[in-house]
């Protein structure tokens, strides 16, 4: 590849193809040929062998998701990235299933078309490194979201942070819903999929895991998702071992693999946990909640976990609890990774089925912090706020510039060692 990556835009709309060319120059990349769909788009990539491929997603819908399927045969390692004026979910599952690595919302910005190259082709290079190593091991962040008691939103920080790695940190995220009592990811972001985790489960190979991708269904972020059955019942005959395969056969395919698992040390839950690359603990102040997490952090210190790999995360979820994260941190004898602002916007987006992290609302501190969250766990340091009159008088009152309480700061500091 050269310094320049090479382009190919796919589109049967030629006005659109030239804006999209414009766009790709602004962005930094070489276009090196344009082509409508079918024998045309795939004849042409074969001729230029482009580094990436941009294809836009129109009716007819059948022909672009042929079109996909044939250049991602034909050019193996090339990655496409799909990109459209519409947000239909289904319009985004098809895409993906014939093998789109990423989706952009258009009109987009060079700014969005590179993050998104960059990542579509950096994913690409790891496969081929670990291929030529003989090393098929897993690729993205298996990352297990726990709580030790309910109620703590455990599943509204899971399925905002898998959006936000989707769409503010450009990975190719999965949501998996493992809480095998009564799991509600795929309800908490307004989907109503067809296929569900343990159906994937009972289908699981031992290849790639490429037949997973049916029981998949998309967030408009790009986000994909493995819910959870209606009924709990349907997990009683499935073993940990079987969710550890799956989770890890995710992760060879996506960049980050979220798990939203029960609030009990269930087989299912422990698997989640013993696959993990990173747990994030919650917990919020109250008192209830400390114990049980400091209880369930005692039951698994005998077991064979990773405790290196567990980081506490601190849920405002009240304003009415006034308790130090000081006391938590000596509690629970481990220091806050993180720390989520009260923000009662946070639970009501929760219970109308909306991302809080995709909510263009500037004054939301929870929206803040989990994008924050989601760029710091890629090496990515959040953006300084604006340093106004209000920032700074509450920057005086905590003893730091960035308005941020101090434990938070902390954190901050520490994320290069993740």
């Amino acid at each position: 590849m050269g310094e320049k990556p090479r382009v190919l835009i796919v589109d049967h709309d030629p006005d659109v193809r030239f804006q999209v060319q414009g766009l790709a120059g602004q962005a930094g990349f070489e276009v090196c040929g344009q082509a409508g769909l079918g024998t045309e788009a795939v004849s042409l990539a074969a001729e230029v062998h482009p580094d990436l491929i941009l294809c836009g997603l129109k009716e007819p819908m059948a022909r672009v998701q042929q079109t996909i399927e044939s250049l991602v045969h034909c050019l193996r390692g090339v990655p496409v990235i799909a990109y459209s004026e519409a947000s239909d979910l289904g319009v985004i599952r098809k895409a993906m299933l014939a093998g789109a690595r990423d989706f952009l919302h258009a009109p987009f910005k060079p700014d969005e078309l590179r993050r998104s190259v960059a990542a579509a082709l950096e994913a690409e290079e790891r496969g081929r490194r670990q291929e030529a190593d003989g090393a098929p091991g897993p690729q993205g962040a298996i990352i297990t979201v726990f709580a030790a008691k309910g109620g703590v939103g455990k599943t509204t920080v899971a399925t905002n942070l898998a959006v936000a790695l989707a769409r503010h940190a450009q990975q190719a995220t999965v949501l998996v819903d493992a809480d095998d009592t009564f799991g509600d990811a795929a309800a908490a972001l307004a989907l109503m999929p067809q296929g569900t985790v343990t159906q994937s489960l009972r289908s699981l190979g031992d290849g790639d895991g490429a037949e997973v991708k049916r029981f998949l269904a998309y967030h408009s972020s790009g986000l994909a998702v493995l819910a959870s059955p209606e009924s709990p019942f349907e997990w009683r005959d499935i073993p940990g071992e079987r969710l550890e395969q799956l989770l890890r056969q995710l992760a060879r395919q996506f960049d980050a693999v979220v798990v939203d698992t029960g609030v009990t040390l269930s087989d299912v839950t422990m698997a989640a946990l013993r696959a993990a690359s990173l747990i994030l603990w919650l917990t919020t102040p109250e008192y209830t909640s400390v114990r049980d997490a400091l209880q369930a952090l005692g039951a698994i210190r005998g077991l064979d976990l990773p405790e290196d790999r567990l980081r506490v995360v601190l849920n405002i979820a009240s304003p009415e609890v006034q308790v130090q994260p000081s006391s938590i941190e000596e509690a629970l004898a481990r220091e806050i990774f993180w720390t989520i602002p009260y923000d009662q916007r946070l639970r009501l987006s929760a219970q109308l089925g909306r991302v809080l992290v995709d909510d263009p609302h500037p004054r939301s501190p929870a929206a803040s912090s989990l994008r924050d969250l989601a760029l710091a766990l890629n090496g990515i340091p959040p953006k300084p706020p604006k340093n106004g009159l209000l920032r700074r008088l509450v920057a005086g009152r905590n003893g730091g510039s960035q308005g941020r309480p101090r434990f938070e700061l902390k954190v901050v500091e520490r994320e290069v060692e993740l």
